[in-house]
């Protein structure tokens, strides 16, 4: 048991770091601190279920698992009872314009923003997170764009669209001061943890390479086989003819 918990720490201390983003995103998207503490609990499981390891890749696959988990809340029946408690944006730390321009914003297009360019969510998502119509989201995000581009000069101008998306998933990554502890999620994790049988996923995986490998070697086996078979028979050259000599004509009889 002791091995096991040194292990559940080990693996962790990698994913201790997005937390306050993965709870950020989970707080918009299911707009109550519970469920949303609930979604980052269970994304947290998941991977480690899906025994995920820290590198290439890995934040992007935290980030779809926390998606699929709070929005599975969202539609469950537990969520109908829910009150909606997202605070909103937290305060800017910087002068940035676009920072600025977005605590300004009613709360429901605070969410909106954050839901859409933080989260990555697409238009459709956000409307029935929101309630809102499609339509109606996309002129608020036409708007909004409007209103930053006003508070930046010249050629600058151009860079707000791009500069949006970047700003919102800065928010995301700046812990929320009621935000759970890293503590709090990791005894949540660690008792769910010791009552899930997952199974063991490294020797499947490592069976499958070996398979992988021994088709490509019967593959490339196949090929050659194919490639000696249908190889066209090189015709053997003609034995040489003997050279005709002419006879000499036979002398006249006297």
């Amino acid at each position: 048991m002791q091995q096991t918990s040194e292990a559940l720490r080990n693996w962790f201390r990698q994913i201790e770091p997005m937390c306050p983003e993965l709870f950020n995103a989970a707080y918009a998207m299911c707009g109550n601190y519970e469920l949303a503490e609930q979604a980052l609990c269970g994304a947290v499981l998941e991977l480690w279920a899906l025994d995920a390891a820290p590198g290439m890749g890995f934040r992007e696959r935290a980030r779809s698992v926390l998606r699929e988990e709070a929005l599975s809340l969202v539609a469950s029946a537990q969520a109908r009872g829910a009150d909606f408690t997202w605070p909103g944006l937290p305060e800017p730390r910087s002068n940035d314009p676009i920072l600025r321009q977005a605590a300004q914003e009613r709360l429901e297009t605070q969410r909106a923003l954050l839901l859409r360019h933080g989260c990555g969510l697409s238009v459709r998502t956000v409307a029935q997170l929101t309630g809102e119509e499609p339509d109606r989201l996309r002129t608020l995000f036409d708007r909004f764009e409007a209103r930053c581009r006003r508070n930046f000069a010249g050629q600058n101008r151009s860079r707000v669209e791009a500069l949006i998306p970047r700003r919102m998933q800065q928010l995301l990554t700046q812990p929320a001061p009621d935000a759970p502890s890293a503590a709090q999620i990791y005894r949540a994790f660690e008792a769910e943890a010791g009552k899930a049988q997952v199974p063991n996923r490294r020797l499947p995986r490592a069976l499958g390479k070996a398979l992988m490998v021994l088709l490509a070697l019967f593959c490339g086996a196949l090929f050659w086989l194919f490639a000696v078979l249908v190889q066209p028979a090189v015709p053997e050259p003609d034995a040489p003819r003997p050279a005709v000599t002419a006879e000499a004509p036979a002398p006249e009889s006297p």
